[in-house]
Parts: structure tokens; sequence; C-alpha cells
């Protein structure tokens, strides 16, 4: 499912260049090496470097499911693509089962917070 939305991403020029994450043939090496050449550049050019990184924990992984479906949905996307993610982001609901309260359903926020609550207890 990912592969089709970056494939059909990839194909129509819609991602940015400076993305590096989650793209064939980029990673935090490729990032990497790119801010370094920058960096070389304007000390060669006589400019003043700043730099600044951030890394918000947890960003990819509490993506609300309703921000998902706006931008696709504000996007070329095929519809196709577009209904798969409607289909499996809206309405999600997960059985956790505890020692203490038994079954219990709960209604899903974000796509990865579903995978964590789903896990065995005693399994990381």
């Amino acid at each position: 499912m990912t592969q089709r939305l970056t494939y059909h991403l990839e194909s129509t020029n819609s991602l940015s260049d400076r993305q590096h994450g989650f793209r064939e043939g980029k990673s935090v090496n490729t990032a990497i090496n790119e801010l370094l050449r920058k960096i070389k550049t304007a000390r060669r050019d006589g400019k003043h470097v700043l730099v600044l990184s951030i890394d918000i924990k947890g960003a990819f992984d509490n993506l609300q499911h309703r921000a998902i479906l706006k931008s696709l949905d504000a996007s070329a996307c095929p519809s196709n693509i577009n209904r798969l993610f409607h289909s499996l982001l809206q309405n999600r609901k997960v059985t956790l089962l505890t020692p203490k309260v038994g079954p219990r359903r709960i209604k899903s926020k974000a796509a990865l917070k579903v995978r964590a609550v789903a896990r065995p207890c005693g399994t990381s």
C-alpha cells in the first residue's frame, strides 16, 4: 500500500528533492552529504552557516488519521489508493485484553499506535 503511494508521489514529482526519508536511493547518509556540501560551499563563498536540527520524537507514529486523509483528498492521488487509505484509517478499533478489565474496544487515533497497543504482553 505504501509502495503504491510512494510510486505515485515519485512518478508525479510530488516529493521535495530535500526529502530523504522513505525514498528510493536516499537515506540519512545522502541528507548528511548534501548538508556538508552546502556548508562547504557557503564557507568557500565567505557566507555564514547556521544549522538547526529538530527531531520530533514519534512524529511519524502519531500522525492523526484525519490529517493524512485530508492531505490525500487534497492531492491528485489516484482514487483507488485514496479509497484504500480511507478504508484503512477510518473508524478503526482495537480490542485490548487485560487481566483485570477483560476485553475492551477503543478507537484508534494514530496508525502506528494501534500496532503498539495490539502487541502481546511481554514483547517489545
